[in-house]
């Protein structure tokens, strides 16, 4: 009973290490892009030394706590005071734009990813100092504070304003205390499920089989059951934080003409898109590693035309990409269509976005073959290739090319747990700078159709 709450507890420790070193890398990302909108407002506004000086002094503070303390996480606490920091030089460079407040609750929104609810404390106490010195020095007629475009902030707009404030720090809290309790649960079911499994097989040497069996399944049904209504509620809650922002923000364009302004709420929307896609890549590999294969007669022309339907508009690749689909069909394929439909769209999707920008003529070739034991699903580029040293890393979590590359770096590991739970392999075959092509082998259980059918069409990708 120890040796497991040992095995348990290292492994829910060695979770929050990949946990931290995700969020980390993805804090650099965001402290860079801080800085930088920092200049680009000095830029305009002639705020240099407040954008170079409080800056640059937020990333030392954050880069040094972390660099003398590495086994410490009082850098995660200094890093959301320093998130507080920004949203005040950014009011103080605006003027007292109230746009400028949204970037506290981005910064909220961010440290999710920690899933440490404390890391919302030092932000609100440093949103609620500055918004309390700041107003009360321009209520007493000091000139040049630029907290707020208004003449003075009535006690009662300060009070709504801190209560507001406080409610989306508190909800980014509970999010992130709810999400590091499921994934303990998860550690301790999946635990407790191999326990079960042992305990079957223990049982069924003592001849009571089925009844450790019925137990087993019905504490499996039951823990499906609930996960499967947690994340759902997560996929529902955790994102209308950023969903409200996203809203305030689309508000603050309505009507806005000013350029500079324009291209700067885009960028906050952006990096918004950004953690939206990365909540939702680490739902679609729970739902991978938790929910059982739903077998059903798979239509590959249906489904590869939706794919490609919700590709059409990708606008910022300029060349037009021709995506030529040839469907061999001597057999139906039998297999769970939301799983397929997920690896179609993520190697789909990655074949346009990594297209050669100086081929003349890029292309995607999708083949599909089907027999009475397998589905072979050849999937072909001409874009940029990886590098061969490359090959044996592209499945792993959290993998990217480069530092440029887009994305979560968790598409092409989903890819690939989602092959094997469908009992399949997946190969890949790629030269630098002339394309890559990824082989998939299914197995087929599905009947013998008498009719054969090939089907071929061509799609154009225009920008």
């Amino acid at each position: 009973m120890v040796d497991n709450n040992i095995k348990d507890q290292l492994h829910t420790v060695e979770f929050r290490r990949e946990v931290v070193k995700r969020s980390d890398r993805l804090m650099n990302f965001f402290l860079a892009s801080y800085f930088l909108l920092g200049l680009i407002f000095a830029f305009f506004y002639d705020t240099w030394l407040v954008a170079i000086g409080a800056g640059g002094i937020c990333l030392i503070a954050y880069y040094s706590v972390k660099t003398i303390l590495p086994d410490s996480d009082l850098y995660q606490y200094v890093l959301s005071a320093i998130l507080g920091v920004f949203m005040a030089q950014y009011i103080y460079q605006m003027h007292g734009l109230f746009e400028m407040h949204f970037t506290a609750f981005i910064g909220s929104a961010i440290l999710i990813t920690y899933q440490n609810w404390k890391l919302q404390i030092p932000m609100l106490i440093v949103v609620v100092s500055h918004h309390a010195t700041f107003g009360y020095l321009q209520n007493t007629g000091l000139e040049n504070i630029y907290f707020t475009q208004l003449n003075s902030l009535e006690l009662e707009t300060f009070i709504i304003h801190i209560i507001l404030a406080g409610g989306i720090f508190f909800i980014c809290g509970l999010w992130g205390y709810q999400l590091k309790k499921y994934n303990e649960i998860q550690i301790l079911q999946s635990a407790e499920m191999s326990k079960l499994q042992k305990e079957a097989i223990l049982s069924t040497e003592r001849k009571r089989n089925e009844e450790v069996l019925q137990k087993s399944n019905n504490e499996l049904i039951k823990s499906n059951q609930e996960l499967d209504k947690f994340v759902y509620s997560v996929s529902h809650d955790l994102r209308a934080p950023l969903t409200s922002m996203l809203g305030l923000i689309e508000l603050s364009e309505d009507g806005n003409e000013d350029p500079f302004i324009e291209k700067n709420l885009s960028l906050v929307k952006a990096s918004i898109n950004k953690l939206d896609g990365f909540i939702g890549d680490i739902l679609k590999y729970s739902r991978n590693s938790r929910l059982e294969v739903m077998m059903e007669e798979i239509n590959f022309k249906e489904m590869l035309e939706g794919i490609i339907s919700d590709h059409l508009y990708m606008t910022r690749y300029k060349p037009i990409v021709e995506i030529g689909v040839e469907i061999k069909n001597d057999t139906v394929l039998i297999s769970d269509r939301h799983r397929l439909t997920v690896i179609l769209n993520n190697l789909i999707s990655n074949a346009i976005r990594y297209q050669n920008p100086t081929s003349t003529n890029p292309f995607i070739k999708i083949e599909i073959a089907t027999t009475t034991t397998e589905t072979i699903i050849l999937i072909k580029d001409n874009g940029v290739g990886i590098k061969k040293e490359m090959f044996s890393k592209i499945f792993e979590m959290f993998f990217r090319v480069s530092q440029s590359s887009e994305g979560s770096g968790l598409g092409l590991y989903i890819v690939k747990q989602t092959i094997e739970k469908l009992k399949g392999i997946i190969e890949i075959e790629s030269e630098l700078g002339k394309g890559t092509s990824f082989t998939i082998r299914l197995p087929n259980t599905g009947k013998l159709n008498l009719e054969t059918k090939t089907e071929r069409r061509q799609v154009c990708i225009t920008a």
